[in-house]
């Protein structure tokens, strides 16, 4: 599925312009319902980095809510809890590749 404009958008401010293109070709291989939300949430979770992307659309397959959950802003916790789960996802995920 083709990457959305917005999306195009998030990944120009979180990659550093030579990663950018590199990104949204990642992301053009990911297909699967909520797709534009996925790929948001993903480079969200990625902090920049190719690899970390590369892992979250991994487990986006496997498991989209997980993605989701912890790259959307939930309305039942508060930004702290958030942002404590988010770090500790992208931890967990980083010493425990797929």
């Amino acid at each position: 599925m083709a990457v959305s404009p917005a999306t195009r958008r998030l990944c120009d401010t979180t990659f550093p312009d030579n990663d950018a293109a590199s990104a949204l070709a990642l992301l053009d291989l990911h297909a699967g319902a909520e797709c534009e939300r996925v790929h948001q949430a993903a480079v969200r979770l990625s902090g920049g980095r190719l690899g970390r992307l590369r892992n979250r659309l991994d487990e986006a397959k496997r498991n989209p809510e997980t993605v989701l959950w912890f790259g959307e802003s939930p309305s039942d916790v508060s930004p702290d809890t958030h942002a404590f789960g988010v770090e500790f996802i992208n931890s967990f995920l980083d010493k425990h590749p797929a």
